[in-house]
């Protein structure tokens, strides 16, 4: 899917010089400052991709870059768990109401354990009541959808406006959002509850092409173009709305997902991965409906293939998108807190609730998220970097930091595997199935040549 010729390198180019002017990192006061990489042409062992660079040395601990996601989504089934900002996924509103909304789910059928009874959590939820000291760990208050629907909630009127004008005003089932069909688009997100909603990321990248692509289209009909100018604008605007997706590895979704275990032969392989491009037929299908007018000004966009290709961006560059819950950090701040009566006073509030959200308590937001420059790390099983945040980073953006010193002009990599510390080559080579590669990094060949040699 990426651009290819001399003009569309130009215009790679220049699109990872934006995308790494917008991330910033944090100096070791605190302050916010340039990010200070470079995507350019790995090294051959890499097969002639991208990687990214450090235009500067880095000490360990040190924060290398902090990215603002492309696109990200909360998992739909994390949502009762989390009420965050649907643009920058900063928690929104107080502790106090988030902890009363939660139990009132969780006990919907059942009175709560005493002594909390449903009185006090409708309290808590309402806000009539606060938890004592929860006012130091609430969130900004929560900013209604432009689109006057109930599904998102922002931390600010910047951000309700800036995911309005970037893909909301489609994504929005309120009375206001542009969706011509409201019903199918309530259909294109029921079945991506009941499926994957990994759906609902590729749609928000749709939609944040089709935005792109009319903000261009407008500028270049501004600009007097008339005629065969005017198709060749929709074109070259097609191709600008694309190029932030188009730049990441991709392949069609139904081809990027390693093969099941419990898939015993070829035609059960076949099967699922059928399996696979129905679902995203199906899906495509109910958001072409939903979003008639603008699926027949941006045909391109609403294609199998793209939209194979979006999902399977997805699948091989999706960082998980972690946000740490303030809920959590309260009670953990109450337990902490010195012995004494003021203690004991909100210990006697806080821990018939904490008992009742029992292993619920802690649970933080939780999602997935394309990150442009993130994207192009390059992975290896002793990496120099990895993604880690700290107290400070209250929002969904993905921060890199130095696992140990680096060197100007070194590449910068992750891993794509889990505790991949503990694990050996084989198992390490296993989960990495899914990027369609065996890794060939320093740590992984010493290890094949002690494995051969042992064997002499």
């Amino acid at each position: 899917m990426e651009p290819v010729g001399a003009d569309a390198r130009a215009a790679v180019d220049e699109h990872w010089r934006c995308a790494i002017a917008r991330c910033r990192a944090r100096a070791s006061n605190g302050a916010m400052t340039a990010c200070d990489v470079a995507v350019a042409r790995a090294r051959e062992r890499r097969g002639g991709g991208r990687g990214v660079f450090a235009t500067r040395a880095f000490e360990r601990g040190e924060c290398v870059m902090i990215e603002r996601a492309l696109v990200g989504a909360q998992h739909e089934e994390n949502v009762k768990h989390a009420r965050a900002c649907e643009n920058c996924h900063r928690y929104v509103g107080t502790v106090s109401s988030a902890v009363g909304r939660r139990l009132l789910e969780k006990y919907a059928n059942a009175a709560p354990p005493k002594p909390t009874t449903r009185e006090d959590l409708v309290k808590l939820a309402s806000g009539e009541a606060t938890l004592p000291g929860a006012d130091a760990f609430d969130g900004p208050r929560e900013v209604g959808c432009l689109g006057a629907c109930a599904r998102n909630v922002y931390c600010s009127e910047a951000c309700a406006s800036e995911a309005w004008r970037e893909r909301e005003s489609l994504m929005c089932p309120g009375e206001k959002g542009m969706a011509t069909n409201k019903r199918a688009l309530d259909e294109f997100y029921a079945h991506a509850r009941e499926t994957n909603d990994i759906f609902i990321l590729a749609a928000k990248a749709v939609a944040t092409m089709c935005a792109r692509a009319s903000r261009a289209s407008a500028r270049d009909r501004d600009d007097g173009s008339s005629g065969k100018e005017i198709e060749r604008d929709a074109s070259a605007a097609e191709d600008f709305a694309r190029l932030p997706f188009a730049v990441v590895a991709n392949a069609p979704w139904w081809e990027s997902v390693a093969t099941p275990h419990d898939c015993e032969d070829e035609r059960a392989e076949m099967e699922f991965r059928t399996t696979l491009r129905t679902l995203a037929q199906d899906s495509l299908d109910l958001l072409r409906s939903a979003w008639g007018e603008t699926a027949n000004a941006w045909p391109r966009f609403f294609t199998l293939e793209t939209y194979g290709r979006l999902i399977g961006a997805f699948e091989l560059n999706n960082l998980e998108l972690v946000v740490e819950s303030p809920v959590e950090n309260y009670f953990l701040a109450i337990d902490a807190a010195p012995d004494g009566e003021e203690k004991r006073a909100a210990m006697r509030v806080t821990q018939p609730l904490l008992d009742a959200l029992d292993t619920e308590y802690d649970i933080p937001l939780l999602g997935s998220a394309l990150f442009s420059v993130q994207s192009g790390f390059n992975h290896d099983c002793d990496p120099n970097c990895e993604p880690m945040k700290g107290e400070e980073d209250i929002d969904g953006a993905c921060v890199i930091i130095a696992r140990r010193d680096i060197a100007a002009g070194e590449e910068l990599t992750i891993s794509y595997v889990s505790d991949e510390a503990s694990k050996s080559r084989d198992e390490r080579n296993d989960e990495l199935c899914d990027y369609g590669f065996v890794c060939r990094c320093e740590r992984c060949e010493n290890e094949l040549r002690e494995q051969r040699s042992r064997k002499r």
